[in-house]
């Protein structure tokens, strides 16, 4: 439970920075060996319009970033899944989050963080990733 105290400050803080604009986002770069490989969108429907990735202080990779629901209608339990590879283009981890809201209506925006929290899954063995945003 502890973890959590740590964990949501670290998350509230970066997405309050982010979005405020006081600190540049530099898009797929966690570090001078990450980038981001692909964002697959559907641009008449729903797209990922920014993203950033950093590393905290115990170890998790954090990928924040903004949605747009570009649908006529709501889009609902809006998921996004983020694909990690290492150097050699093999698969290292997969994981998903949601939207926050999950439900986006027509044209409006909503982010989202997606955490690697995976202890077997190193971040020094991550050279690049791509996500992917679906909906029910």
């Amino acid at each position: 439970m502890r973890v959590y105290y740590v964990i949501f400050p670290i998350i509230i803080i970066s997405l309050m920075l982010i979005f405020s604009g006081l600190i540049n986002i530099t898009y797929g770069q966690v570090s001078a060996n990450l980038t981001e490989e692909s964002i697959e969108n559907n641009l008449n429907g729903l797209q990922i319009l920014s993203y950033s990735s950093f590393t905290d202080s115990i170890g998790y990779l954090h990928v924040v970033g903004e949605m747009k629901n570009n649908y006529p209608s709501t889009a609902t339990f809006v998921r996004i899944v983020g694909t990690f590879y290492d150097i050699n283009n093999q698969v290292v981890g997969t994981q998903f989050t949601y939207a926050n809201p999950s439900d986006i209506g027509s044209g409006e925006k909503a982010p989202f963080v997606l955490i690697l929290r995976s202890a077997s899954i190193p971040i020094s063995q991550i050279d690049h990733y791509s996500l992917q945003a679906s909906y029910q």
